[in-house]
């Protein structure tokens, strides 16, 4: 497969991303001060639209948690990843650098993403507050990997946030649901080499703004979701046994999307 580029839909995209990232972000900050109805929902469509603003169709299966709260966790391949799972009722878990990313460090802000400092002695600080918030209702999105990948595998998950999910006697049981993200599809084509992948996928020391920039003059792309069933802390033996379904589940997935 060869990437075909189209330079003036490159152009119009980045004008009306332009647009849509200054826009949105404005109409969702007066529709919040003015106490409108719904507002909370400004966020996901913002998601949505940037999808199809980048040609990213999203083909979801399986059964999203609706359960509050609930505790997502997925495998991480791109910063696409944010914009494809932003249609969860929840907010992003991220490392504190994000929030001093140009662009999407105030997108962050907007989604009113979580920013934790992976840093050893900070995490019994981080996941009281990560435990806190899911005790109020609020789910929560993790990406236990730590890290992006190239797509076609999982990395080991750290298990220390996953305890989150553990609130104690009294408390709200909460629902985890692991989710698969894959990109499979270019130009109505499956993706069957790594190259092409790297459109895509953003890992290691890939630069930012140019990876993102070669995003805009392609053609259509496929992502695909999928939801595994829902399960709880307390049905596991330990923490890690309890990481090591969720990897499990997710890994599987993968390998059945990009078999495909």
């Amino acid at each position: 497969m060869t990437i075909k580029k189209n330079y003036l839909l490159g152009f119009i995209r980045i004008t009306v991303l332009a647009l849509w990232i200054i826009c949105v972000p404005l109409f969702f900050m007066l529709m919040r001060f003015l106490g409108a109805p719904g507002h909370q929902k400004i966020p996901h469509k913002f998601h949505a639209g940037t999808c199809r603003i980048l040609g990213i169709e999203v083909v979801e299966s399986g059964e999203m948690s609706e359960a509050r709260p609930t505790l997502y966790v997925s495998n991480h391949v791109s910063y696409i990843d944010i914009f494809i799972l932003g249609r969860l009722p929840a907010y992003f878990i991220a490392k504190s650098e994000v929030a001093n990313w140009p662009v999407f460090g105030k997108l962050a802000e907007f989604q009113n993403t979580l920013f934790i400092e992976r840093k050893a002695g900070k995490t019994g600080k981080q996941l009281e507050t990560l435990k806190n918030h899911l005790a109020k209702g609020n789910s929560l999105t993790l990406f236990p990997e730590g890290t992006s990948t190239d797509g076609t595998h999982v990395e080991p998950f750290k298990s220390s946030f996953i305890e989150s999910a553990n609130l104690g006697d009294g408390q709200p049981r909460v629902a985890i649901q692991a989710i698969t993200v894959a990109y499979t599809h270019h130009d109505g084509q499956i993706i069957d080499n790594q190259g092409v992948r790297d459109h895509y996928a953003w890992y290691a020391r890939m630069p930012f703004l140019s990876h993102f920039l070669g995003l805009m003059p392609l053609k259509k792309a496929r992502a695909k979701i999928h939801y595994h069933p829902v399960c709880y802390y307390d049905e596991f033996e330990s923490r890690r046994h309890c990481t090591d379904h969720c990897r499990e589940v997710i890994a599987e997935q993968l390998q059945r999307f990009l078999a495909l």
